[in-house]
């Protein structure tokens, strides 16, 4: 381990220094922002108007990566801090400090210190140390990153492997397979783990439940040719794919929607596809020679194309995107320097990209596949031939010797999360022409176990999950199997492990799990982030907290401001703002990652505020009050949009915008729902006449139907275009109806109700489906649908319990 001494006292390590550092970064980053009082979306918005020139983009992904204590090059940062001082303390815009400003220095002073850090971090912690570390010239100024031996024509010594000890890896066992009608050349995991997406030779990609084994929703369609490779975001909001037709596609993987237009520009067939680190870029490589950048949000080239002399067969970014490494069909392998980490951050610019040191040459056979270990110590190659060589991205010098027990092409390589084990796939031999699996301890340098031969066709692709649990392979008989560590019972207690098989077991047998969830206080609302990493409760005692949906524990202190129980919380549809609105007749935004309040209160109700929505662009936030009125919102300048609503000759407690956008919908104790246009603030026909008190409404995902609850216990289905009923009404709750949601898929509808029921209904059937939900002791207020529609949350005032249930529901 390397040691360092200086200012920050004492003998320490590199990598604490450097983790202190960043959190001093991150902990100053969100002061300025609470200061301030945006958004995430707010400073995206205004670094584009600010810098249009510099083509800055700073998606919400990148400032969480700053203010969560991660790295950011020097651009980025100086672009976020210009963006935060370009609002006064009071929030009010005015001039972004220049650079060379004097209120810029102290950041200046505090990346350098980083970046220094970093640099020698890496150099110290793998360089052999004979060799030295001299500076070398870059664009014209210093640099102290460590000087690259030159190649002198004979082979490099191999240094032997650096981790600290051997660890053994649970075996694994085959779990299950998922099966496309054709070849399968690439799997990848979303960073959360909950969905395994499949590209194969029939043009399509195909999303997975890893936990049920179910697909989640339909194949995604639209490349005209195979699918050979597929990517997520690091924040799971994006699944690139790339094909055989030339051309990468976008898609939103919870509603599994194309985003926007193909991304062309590559003259032959896309064969490899990755995000970097920090989402800003995707890189893809092609079979016309080239790698080339785009950026993802505009879907527009940044900068030129990485030339080759051969078809580029592999892209992959460095874990903290400092460096791109690709691989050519005739075996050499390129690093090419990204990051402008000293000297010169103009090595960021795509139009100055160079090669860093030499290419390495040792595979004497086209290399199939790369991979990064995941703290970017190593390198991972993989050829034609069967060899796999490890290697050290600082010094490009052989790492230990090559791993030879494959005698047949190797086509993927991948590292398991924590680092320690290495899988390989491909061909077992020319004979049987079935596939191969092997997993390789990365201390000893020796193989774990038995390869496995489950794959009757060679295997193209292998990805670990995030937390390492399981392991992906595909072949090209159209096979994804899934493999998982063989589960150790707890020897401190036996209970505990039992728990968890019986948990396990009944998901997988897709038997009903309830998990119930402690508010301490009673909750009136839920609502789950879009990016399904939060759960937010609202409270009858004026608190808005916020959970890990997967842990059920809360997410740091409660929201406090509301005067009076808090009724709604609704968060925006890139989940970075929640609001939040109750009896003290004020809607309240807050940040979700800082959990501090964005700006003042939302004023202008008489009344209590029952209601809060935000249209699908996030543009509008409506709210519906006991006044008779709903109001829209600017959540960016947090003032009105327009006059009030009004109409409903009564409270309005309901409201809820179509897919689209184009409609929105409220639900008023006066027995109407009206129909809204939200950008001319006009009614859309006459109202809907329910002949009961409406206490709650909910399009349909599709927007074809449009879900009311009555204070008589029925939930009618209507269509928003004719305003006619649909179907019979849903009868079955013996009390007034209080919450409806549809599940994602728009398979089915949740109702909940005055009974302490929650029920599920066949929206095309109007059928019930399964019994009644029972579990609360009193009057069930709130009904929610996770994202990927896999939970469902209920919240009772009178338990004070919020309720996730594991699909299937009943």
């Amino acid at each position: 381990m390397a040691e360092q001494t200086g200012a920050a006292g004492g003998v320490g390590t590199y990598e604490e220094l450097l983790q202190e550092l960043l959190q001093e970064q991150a902990q100053c980053l969100t002061r300025l922002k609470v200061q301030r009082g945006k958004s995430l979306r707010a400073i995206e918005a205004r670094a584009k108007k600010l810098f249009t020139d510099e083509k800055v983009s700073l998606p919400p992904a990148t400032q969480s990566t700053a203010f969560g204590g991660g790295y950011l090059g020097q651009d980025k940062l100086m672009w976020l801090v210009r963006t935060l001082l370009s609002w006064d303390r009071f929030g009010r815009e005015c001039d972004a400090p220049a650079y060379g400003d004097t209120e810029l220095d102290e950041w200046y002073d505090r990346w350098t210190r980083i970046a220094t850090v970093k640099q020698e971090l890496r150099r110290k912690a793998t360089a052999p140390s004979s060799q030295g570390s001299d500076t070398r010239t870059v664009a014209g100024k210093e640099s102290l990153a460590p000087s690259v031996p030159e190649q002198t024509g004979r082979e490099l010594e191999p240094t032997a492997p650096v981790l600290d000890s051997p660890s053994a890896w649970p075996p694994i066992n085959y779990r299950s397979s998922f099966d496309h009608p054709l070849r399968v050349f690439a799997v990848a995991f979303s960073p959360d783990g909950r969905v395994l997406a499949s590209a194969s030779e029939d043009g399509a990609v195909r999303l997975w439940d890893p936990v049920t084994r179910q697909p989640v929703g339909d194949p995604l369609t639209g490349h005209t040719g195979p699918v050979v490779a597929v990517s997520f975001s690091p924040d799971g909001r994006l699944l690139a794919s790339a094909g055989r037709d030339g051309t990468v596609r976008l898609w939103d993987p919870v509603i599994r929607r194309p985003v926007d237009d193909p991304i062309t520009g590559h003259t032959g067939p896309v064969v490899a596809v990755s995000f970097s680190p920090d989402g800003r870029l995707l890189a893809s490589a092609s079979e016309d020679h080239t790698v080339r950048l785009w950026d993802p949000v505009t879907r527009q080239p940044a900068g030129y194309p990485l030339n080759h002399s051969n078809t580029v067969s592999v892209v992959t970014f460095s874990p903290d995107g400092s460096l791109i490494a690709t691989a050519d069909a005739v075996g050499t392998t390129w690093l090419w320097d990204t990051s402008g980490n000293l000297g010169d951050v103009r090595l960021w610019d795509p139009v100055t990209l160079r090669p860093v040191g030499r290419p390495l040459t040792e595979h004497t056979n086209p290399v199939s596949a790369v991979a990064f270990s995941p703290d970017g110590r190593f390198l991972a190659t993989a050829g034609r031939l069967g060899d796999v060589r490890l290697w050290d991205p600082v010094t490009l010098r052989p790492v230990g010797r090559p791993l030879t027990e494959h005698t047949n092409p190797v086509s993927a390589v991948a590292f398991s999360p924590d680092g320690r084990f290495l899988a390989t796939a491909g061909r077992k031999d020319n004979v049987s022409k079935a596939g191969l699996v092997r997993l390789w301890d990365l201390v000893t340098g020796q193989p774990v176990g038995a390869p496995r031969v489950d794959h009757l066709r060679p295997v193209n692709a292998v990805a670990f999950s995030p937390d390492g649990h399981l392991l992906a392979t595909a072949d090209n008989a159209g096979k994804v199997r899934l493999y998982e560590q063989e589960v150790r019972p707890r020897p401190a207690s036996s209970a505990v492990s039992l728990a968890e098989r019986a948990v396990l077991h009944a998901v997988r047998e897709r038997h009903p799990v309830m998990l119930p969830l402690e508010t301490g206080s009673r909750a009136s609302a839920v609502a789950f982030a879009p990016d399904g990493r939060l759960l937010a409760t609202a409270d009858a005692d004026a608190i808005v907290r916020l959970w890990d949906p997967v842990t059920r524990q809360p997410v740091g202190d409660p929201l406090t401001g509301h005067i009076g129980a808090v009724l709604a919380v609704a968060f925006s549809p890139d989940s970075s703002l929640l609001a939040s609105a109750g009896r003290d007749g004020t809607v309240r935004l807050w940040d979700p990652i800082t959990r501090q309040p964005v700006g003042d209160p939302l004023t202008g109700h008489t009344h209590w505020i029952y209601a809060v929505a935000f249209s699908p662009d996030g543009r509008v936030l409506a709210s519906a009050s006991e006044d008779g009125a709903v109001r829209l919102w600017d959540p960016v300048t947090r003032q009105p949009v327009g006059d009030p609503l009004t109409g409903h000759t009564g409270p309005v407690v309901a409201v809820s915008f179509s897919p689209d956008g184009r409609l929105l919908a409220s639900a008023g104790r006066d027995g109407t729902v009206r129909l809204w246009d939200p950008v001319i603030r006009r009614p859309v026909d006459d109202p809907i006449t329910a002949n009961t008190a409406v206490r709650a409404v909910a399009f349909s995902p599709e927007g074809g139907l449009l879900a009311t609850a009555g204070e008589d216990g029925t939930v009618r289905l209507w269509d928003p275009v004719t305003c006619q009923p649909v179907g019979d009404p849903l009868t079955g709750h013996t009390g007034t109806v209080f919450a409806v949601a549809f599940a994602p898929e728009g398979g089915l509808l949740a109702t909940a109700g005055e009974d302490g029921t929650v029920r599920l209904w066949d929206p095309v059937t109007c059928q019930p489906v399964g019994d009644p939900l029972t579990g609360h002791t009193g009057t069930v207020f709130a009904v929610a649908f996770a994202p990927e529609g896999g939970l469902l949350a209920t919240a009772s005032s009178h338990d004070s319990i919020v309720q996730l249930r594991v699909a299937p529901f009943s």
